[in-house]
């Protein structure tokens, strides 16, 4: 459950350094939406968001990951609206997308040390019980 909770922070953390890629590109470059998306996806650096794909950006493709059912949705629809408008709007909808995202980091940030702190507790407490009952 631990590793389930600190995979969240690492996807959400991996989705705005995706954003801050989509921004440098309109700032500098405007690479069309398929082969930025596809160059970023396909570097390595960001393996968590595998669920995210090309196809999202042509088909309203629903992503499926860990994340809540509407964090989901809203990663589907910044997909699927990527590269449909002009550069300053793509701004304005990335940087939106990057506060929501940055919205749940910092959610699953607390819950993260709130439950590993938890786990913790657990596990030393039936580690505990059980060098007793078998002592």
């Amino acid at each position: 459950m631990c590793e389930k909770s600190k995979k969240k922070v690492v996807i959400c953390k991996e989705l705005m350094s995706f954003c801050d890629i989509l921004l440098l590109d309109l700032d500098y470059k405007i690479t069309p939406a398929k082969d930025l998306v596809d160059k970023a996806l396909s570097s390595g650096k960001m393996p968590h968001i595998d669920f995210i794909s090309v196809k999202n950006l042509s088909d309203k493709k629903q992503v499926d990951s860990i994340l809540s059912k509407s964090e989901n949705f809203e990663i589907s629809q910044f997909m699927f609206s990527l590269g449909k408008t002009d550069v300053n709007t793509q701004k304005k909808l990335i940087s939106g997308f990057k506060e929501y995202i940055n919205n749940s980091l910092n959610y699953y940030s607390e819950r993260h040390k709130k439950d590993s702190k938890l786990y913790v507790s657990f596990g030393l407490f039936f580690g505990i019980v059980f060098s007793l009952i078998w002592s």
